[in-house]
């Protein structure tokens, strides 16, 4: 399954956050196909840097059971919905669950009914939601934003725009800073930095509140 909901025809191309109207320096002649590339490019290193999808990205996945009523997903963009949860191939009532940006977990207000002990009975156990087990709970969703943020949208035209002209704002290599000893100025190596820039200051900056820091629990 592509992770891009790109679309495009002879005279158009759609990104995720963009489209090749918001761009306003293409090379004479580039095609449809062409500036799909730059911007799929643009969007994927948005997300590589702030580990994010500023878009309701489909998951489904497995994930192993802990024996809890509770599960952390470990997903590091915010769960936005969750449309199914199987448990060893049973699907659960979603009367049963609920969830937040981070986890699912047993709704202490609805699963309350007389079939609820039916249903551990079924999933060979007596209590807790999500029984112990390798990759026997599948759970299926979206997550991300529900909306692109205009600066993430103003950062993708910029880098756009960069790419189909390099002297429009000002560039740096992400993997070196400047230090000073006394009278002695050099410059080093910083891998850390490099992970989250650009190499486009003004790009930088606007993506620099956007970059996802979530502890991934287990």
């Amino acid at each position: 399954m592509s992770d891009w909901t790109t679309t495009g025809t002879e005279t158009s191309a759609e990104g995720n956050y963009i489209d090749d109207t918001d761009i306003d320096n293409w090379t004479d002649g580039a095609t449809s196909a062409e500036k799909l590339v730059v911007i799929q490019r643009a969007e994927q290193l948005i997300e590589k840097i702030t580990k994010d999808y500023f878009y309701a990205k489909a998951f489904s996945d497995y994930w192993d059971g802990n024996g809890k009523d509770k599960l952390f997903l470990g997903l590091i963009p915010n769960i936005l919905s969750v449309t199914e949860i199987l448990l060893s191939g049973i699907e659960l009532d979603s009367t049963y669950w609920t969830f937040n940006t981070t986890s699912v977990y047993l709704d202490p207000e609805v699963a309350i009914g007389d079939d609820y002990p039916e249903l551990l009975l079924r999933l060979g156990h007596t209590q807790k939601l999500f029984p112990k087990g390798m990759g026997n709970i599948k759970i299926t969703g979206t997550y991300g934003w529900a909306s692109c943020p205009p600066a993430i949208k103003r950062a993708a035209i910029m880098l756009c725009r960069y790419e189909n002209d390099d002297t429009l704002y000002s560039a740096h290599d992400g993997n070196l800073k400047s230090e000073k000893l006394g009278d002695y100025a050099y410059t080093v190596s910083d891998n850390v930095s490099a992970k989250d820039s650009t190499g486009i200051d003004e790009v930088d900056k606007l993506l620099r509140n956007y970059i996802r820091k979530k502890p991934i629990l287990g």
